[in-house]
């Protein structure tokens, strides 16, 4: 595909991006710079706005879809949730490439534009791992809430491992970073994005748990055999602002 010295710009949606799509294959030729609203802030340069089309979109992805190995797909649905600079433009040579084979995308990490979306998705995946075992719920009500500022669009990524482990349960997990709620009821995830954080209270009976659970661990603390250190690489600091063990 060819390299135009042409700058685009788009909402920074899966939607937009993927008519983004459209547009760079329908024409042929590549950008060299892609900017999103974040982005194009501190960008010298003006974009060609690219609209999003919701029904051009599905119909992209149902090309993608029938076009590439269910494998591939979501390497490149999760490359463009990971945290990458000029993530488009390598997201688009990685579907040139995907587009022209039946192997796994893992067997092109040598190219220089699928290493970086592979090293970014294994962030993300890390960060969504380590996550897995650091959210704190607290009844509020007969719901769960939680509170997390992750580094990544983690928590789309996170969701369906409560929904395994809760799937009886109302849940809502709050993104401060990405201003993204997750509601989780029996099963079923909405996510609502550009969202203020919910006004909660945890429970009388809660928040009688929750101090008896403090005055346990005061109690069968052995104060000289603290060692903040060693604590810092299980548990890191930036995990810790929305644990209830440490409020």
């Amino acid at each position: 595909m060819r390299e135009v010295p042409e700058t685009w710009e788009y909402d920074g949606s899966f939607y937009g991006f993927l008519c983004l799509v459209d547009r760079a294959f329908s024409q042929k030729v590549f950008p060299t710079l892609i900017l999103t609203p974040e982005t194009a802030l501190e960008s010298l340069f003006l974009g060609d706005l690219i609209e999003t089309d919701e029904a051009r979109a599905h119909k992209i992805y149902r090309r993608l879809q029938q076009r590439l190995t269910p494998e591939n797909l979501r390497f490149i649905q999760t490359g463009f949730y990971a945290t990458l600079v000029n993530k488009e433009r390598c997201l688009l040579d990685t579907i040139e490439i995907a587009l022209g084979t039946k192997d796994s995308l893992e067997n092109f990490i040598g190219h220089p534009s699928v290493l970086p979306v592979k090293k970014s998705i294994k962030t993300l995946l890390g960060e969504v791992h380590l996550f897995t075992g650091f959210v704190r719920f607290e009844y509020v009500g007969k719901i769960l809430f939680s509170k997390i500022a992750p580094k990544h669009y983690s928590l789309p990524f996170l969701c369906p491992h409560f929904v395994e482990r809760y799937f009886n349960e109302q849940m809502m997990i709050y993104d401060e970073t990405h201003r993204l709620l997750a509601l989780i009821d029996h099963g079923q995830v909405t996510l609502i994005e550009d969202s203020e954080c919910p006004e909660i209270k945890a429970t009388d009976e809660e928040q009688e748990i929750q101090d008896q659970w403090r005055a346990f661990l005061g109690a069968v603390t052995i104060k000289e055999r603290i060692n903040p250190r060693v604590q810092m690489g299980h548990l890191p600091l930036r995990f810790r602002g929305n644990m209830v063990e440490f409020e």
